[in-house]
């Protein structure tokens, strides 16, 4: 038996990406399931630099401000940004908020409809693209 690290490295990555995608799929049922849907605004736009293959590159995270159900204003900084921004400062945005913790919410969009499930085929691909690779070099006269 023939495994080398990279392929361990990839079979972890995959599992990993599957993993988290089957819990963001999961919180975000769990927040349609018991949350509270409410009409939100972007209210400011965070920066966070970071840096990637020697280039500086900048994400940006909308804050949200929205009112409960109980009338309390909330103003957040969402945990999901991009390059370029979704949203610009203004924009409404529909939130999903936890009843017991004001602060967990998520904004309901196409991406993080598809969040979860692009984790979990992508971490599902690199585990089956792992194990055919595993296969083909194991037996190459197959």
């Amino acid at each position: 038996m023939n495994v080398n690290y990279d392929e361990l490295i990839l079979l972890a990555g995959g599992a990993f990406l599957t993993v988290f995608g089957v819990v963001k799929l999961n919180e975000r049922e769990k927040l349609i399931k018991s949350g509270v849907k409410v009409e939100g605004v972007v209210f400011d736009m965070e920066t966070s630099l970071g840096t990637g293959s020697g280039e500086r590159s900048t994400t940006y995270y909308p804050v949200i401000r929205f009112v409960t159900a109980d009338k309390e204003w909330i103003t957040e900084k969402y945990n999901i940004g991009g390059n370029p921004s979704v949203y610009s400062v203004g924009d409404k945005v529909t939130v999903i908020y936890d009843t017991t913790d004001y602060k967990h919410f998520l904004i309901d969009n196409t991406q993080t409809k598809l969040l979860g499930p692009a984790l979990i085929a992508v971490g599902t691909l690199l585990i089956l693209g792992v194990i055919m690779y595993f296969f083909i070099n194991q037996y190459p006269s197959l």
